[in-house]
C-alpha cells in the first residue's frame, strides 16, 4: 500500500480562496491520485487543522527521522511532497500513477526559485547547472527502500526532501524524472503566486495535451507514420466506451493469433487478410500504451502483460510462417530452422538490448557520483567516446534522414512486423523468414560493434549487482559450481563466449549430420564453460553481454541436441520458444520495471534444462527419436506451467496486498 508524507514549507498555508490553502488542495490531489494514507509534518505551533494525519516535527533532520519510520512501517512505495507544491492533477499523477519498482522525482524549467538538477538520459543525477528544476514531489519505490533501510539518512544540510535524494544517489539508486511539458507547477510562496500558477495551466486544453502526449514523439518510423497519425482516434473512442489498456493488449493478440492461425494454412490467397490482421495487431499494441497515457490508467501487470505480449504475438508469427512454407511444400528443417534462427536471434539481441540500457544507466549513475572516473584508455575507448557524441547528435536531429536510419538499421518491431506482412504476401512465408533473419543478424551485428566500443568508453561493470544469479539464472547446479581459481574481470565474459562458440558448433555440426557424439560433446562443453564462472565477480566492462549469452547457450544447446535426436520440429520450436518467454520476463523486469513473477527457482535454471534435453537426446539416439520428442514436450509444457502459474500467484499476492 502506498503512502504520502507532505513536509512542512511557508506556502503550504497559503490561501487559494476562502476555505482552502494550497496544502488543502495538494491533499485532495494525492487522494485523488489513489494514495489514501496521507501524512503531513507540521511545525510546532501550527494550529492550523487539515484534512489529513498530523505529526509535528520540530526540523529537516526530525522531518527525515519521521520519514524514516513512515517508510519503513509497511509495505508499498513513499511518495514525498513539499506542501506548498501547486501543479495540476494531471502533474501530480504523473509521479503518484506509477506503478513500476521505479523511483523518481518531478521536475521541470519553469520554477526559478527551486534547486537546479542535472539529468541524464532521463536520470536525476545530483545537483546541476539547470535548466531542470526540481519540483517537490517525489517517489521511493518499496524495492529501494529496502535498499536505503540501513543507511536511512539522519541529517540533511538542506530540507528533507534534498535529504531522500541525497540518500538515493548516495547507494547508486537510479531516479528516474518525471516531466509534463507545457503544464507549469512550482512551490509557490504565497497565495498570489499560487493562483497565478493555476491560471497557468488550467488555461491548457488538457484533453488536448493528454491526448498529444499520449504519442510517442520518439517513435519508430513505421509507427509514426503508419500508426500514430490516426490512432489517437481509437484512443479517444476506448477512453469514451471506458475501456482499459489491458482489453487493448488482449484484442492485439486475438489478432495476432488470428494472422498466424491463416499463414499457418499455406492458403497464400489468405495472406493479404493475414497482413492486414497483422497491421491491425500492431496498431492495437500502440493504442493500448497510448490509451494508458492518456487516461494515466498504469499498472504494473498491464506493463509486464505489453511486452511479454509483443514477443508472443511475434514468435507466434514466425511460428504461423514456418508452418504455412511447409504447408506450401518447404523442406521442414529450412521452414521451421529459419523460424527457430529468427526467434533465437531477437532473444539474444533484446537481452543485450536490456542489458546495454542496464549499462548506461549504471554508468550515469557511477560516474555522476564519481567513483569510477578514470579517462578512457586506448583506441578503442576514444573511439567508443566518440561513437557515443556522434549517435547523441543524430538522434538530436529529430526525424532526419540520418535520424530514421539509425531507429530504422536495427530493426525495430514496427519494421519487422512490415517486412514479414508484405514479403510473406509477395514472396512467400520462407522468403520472409529469410529476410528477417538476414536483417535481424545485420543487426546485432551493428550494435554490437558500436556497443562494444562505447562500453569501453563508460568502464561500467553492468553486472557487478546482488541479483546477479537471478538474471543468469542459474538455478540449483550453478550454485554448486566452485569460484574460479583463475582470476581477471574478463573471465566470466571469456568463459562466456567460448561457450557461445561452442553451442553454435553444436548447432553446426548437428545440421551437418556429423555422429551425434560430436554434437553432445560441444553442447556439454558449452554448458560447462558457461556454467564455471557462476560464482565469480563479474565486475568486467563487457559482462553485459553475458545474460545474452547465457540465452544463446542454452537456446543452442537445446537445438543442437534436438536436431541430432531428430525431435519433431513444432516441438522443438515450443519448447525454444517458452525458454525465450521465459527470459522476456527478466527483461520486463529491468525495461518495464515490472513483473509478477517472486520465484524463479522452480524454473529449474538453464543448466538443469539443457541437461534434461542433452540426455533425452542421448536416450533418443540410442533407442528412438519419439523419446526426445516427448521429453522436449514435456519439459515445454512443464516450463510453461511453472511460469504461468508464478504470474498468477504474483497477480493475486498484489491485487490482495493493493486491496489490504
Amino acid at each position: 500500500m502506498s503512502r504520502a508524507v507532505i513536509l512542512p514549507a511557508p506556502g503550504g498555508f497559503a490561501e487559494i480562496d476562502d476555505d482552502r490553502t494550497v496544502l488543502d488542495r495538494l491533499i485532495a490531489q494525492i487522494r485523488e491520485a489513489g494514495c489514501d494514507d496521507v501524512t503531513v509534518l507540521t511545525r510546532p505551533g501550527t494550529d492550523r487543522p487539515v484534512k489529513a494525519t498530523q505529526l509535528p516535527s520540530a526540523d529537516a533532520d526530525a522531518d527525515l527521522a519521521h520519514l524514516g519510520e513512515i517508510a519503513f512501517s509497511g509495505d508499498g512505495p513513499l511518495f514525498v511532497a513539499c506542501a506548498d507544491l501547486v501543479a495540476s492533477q494531471t502533474t501530480v499523477a504523473a509521479v503518484l500513477s506509477d506503478s513500476s519498482r521505479r523511483s523518481g522525482v518531478l521536475v521541470g524549467g519553469d520554477d526559478p526559485a527551486a534547486a537546479p538538477v542535472q539529468v541524464e538520459r532521463g536520470l536525476v543525477t545530483g545537483p546541476g547547472p539547470g535548466p531542470t528544476r526540481l519540483g517537490g514531489l517525489a517517489k521511493v519505490s518499496a524495492a529501494h527502500l529496502a535498499r536505503l533501510e540501513r543507511h536511512w539518512p539522519r541529517q540533511t544540510q538542506g530540507d528533507a526532501f534534498d535529504g531522500v535524494l541525497a540518500a538515493l544517489h548516495a547507494r547508486a539508486v537510479p531516479v528516474n524524472a518525471y516531466r509534463t511539458p507545457g503544464l507549469e507547477h512550482r512551490q509557490a510562496g504565497t497565495g498570489d503566486e499560487a493562483r497565478e500558477v493555476i491560471a497557468a495551466f488550467e488555461a491548457v486544453d488538457m484533453d488536448a495535451w493528454r491526448l498529444k502526449n499520449a504519442v510517442k514523439h520518439d517513435d519508430d518510423f513505421f509507427a509514426t507514420y503508419a500508426v500514430s497519425t490516426w490512432s489517437p482516434k481509437l484512443v479517444k473512442l476506448s477512453a469514451r466506451l471506458g475501456w482499459t489498456p489491458t482489453p487493448i493488449t488482449w484484442v492485439s493478440i486475438t489478432l495476432a493469433v488470428a494472422a498466424a492461425g491463416i499463414f499457418a494454412t499455406g492458403w497464400s490467397w489468405w495472406y493479404v487478410a493475414a497482413a492486414a490482421l497483422m497491421y491491425f495487431s500492431f496498431v492495437f499494441d500502440c493504442v493500448d500504451g497510448q490509451l494508458a497515457r492518456y487516461t494515466q490508467n498504469f499498472s504494473s501487470f498491464g506493463g509486464w502483460l505489453d511486452m511479454m505480449a509483443d514477443r508472443s504475438k511475434e514468435f507466434l508469427i514466425y511460428a504461423g510462417l514456418a508452418a504455412g512454407a511447409v504447408a506450401g511444400g518447404a523442406s521442414a528443417p529450412a521452414a521451421w530452422g529459419l523460424a527457430i534462427a529468427a526467434m533465437a536471434t531477437q532473444t539474444v539481441r533484446h537481452t543485450a538490448d536490456t542489458w546495454y540500457a542496464v549499462l548506461l544507466d549504471t554508468a550515469v549513475v557511477r560516474q555522476a557520483r564519481k567513483r569510477e572516473s578514470a579517462p578512457p584508455s586506448g583506441r578503442a575507448a576514444h573511439l567508443g567516446e566518440r561513437l557515443g557524441s556522434a549517435s547523441e547528435q543524430v538522434m538530436g536531429s529529430h526525424r532526419s534522414f540520418l535520424y530514421w536510419a539509425k531507429r530504422t538499421v536495427v530493426a525495430p518491431v514496427g519494421e519487422r512486423w512490415l517486412l514479414l506482412a508484405v514479403a510473406a504476401v509477395a514472396f512467400g512465408p520462407q522468403v520472409a523468414l529469410a529476410a528477417l533473419l538476414c536483417w535481424q543478424l545485420l543487426a546485432l551485428a551493428y550494435t554490437t560493434a558500436g556497443r562494444t566500443l562505447r562500453s569501453l568508453a563508460a568502464r561500467t561493470a553492468a553486472l557487478r549487482r546482488p541479483d546477479r544469479s537471478a538474471h543468469r539464472d542459474d538455478g540449483p547446479i550453478a550454485r554448486l559450481a566452485p569460484r574460479a581459481r583463475f582470476g581477471g574481470d574478463m573471465t566470466p565474459f571469456a568463459a562466456t563466449a567460448a561457450a557461445v562458440l561452442a553451442a553454435g558448433g553444436a548447432v553446426l555440426a548437428a545440421s551437418l549430420g556429423t555422429p551425434p557424439w560430436i554434437t553432445f560433446g560441444l553442447a556439454a562443453l558449452a554448458l560447462v564453460l558457461a556454467g564455471s564462472v557462476a560464482r565469480t565477480d563479474h565486475e568486467g566492462i563487457l559482462d553485459w553481454y553475458i545474460p545474452a549469452g547465457l540465452r544463446a547457450v542454452e537456446l543452442g544447446a537445446i537445438l543442437a541436441a534436438g536436431i541430432a535426436a531428430e525431435v519433431a520440429w513444432p516441438v522443438l520450436y515450443l519448447l525454444l520458444t517458452v525458454i525465450a518467454l521465459y527470459f522476456y520476463d527478466l527483461a520486463a523486469g529491468l525495461d518495464k520495471a515490472a513483473s509478477p513473477v517472486a520465484r524463479r527457482d522452480l524454473g529449474l535454471g538453464w543448466p538443469v534444462r539443457s541437461l534434461i534435453a542433452l540426455a533425452a537426446a542421448a536416450v533418443a539416439v540410442a533407442t528412438a527419436p519419439a523419446v526426445a520428442t516427448v521429453v522436449y514436450g514435456v519439459l515445454a509444457v512443464y516450463v510453461a506451467s511453472v511460469f504461468v502459474g508464478a504470474v498468477v500467484a504474483g497477480t493475486v499476492r498484489a491485487s490482495r496486498a493493493a486491496a489490504a
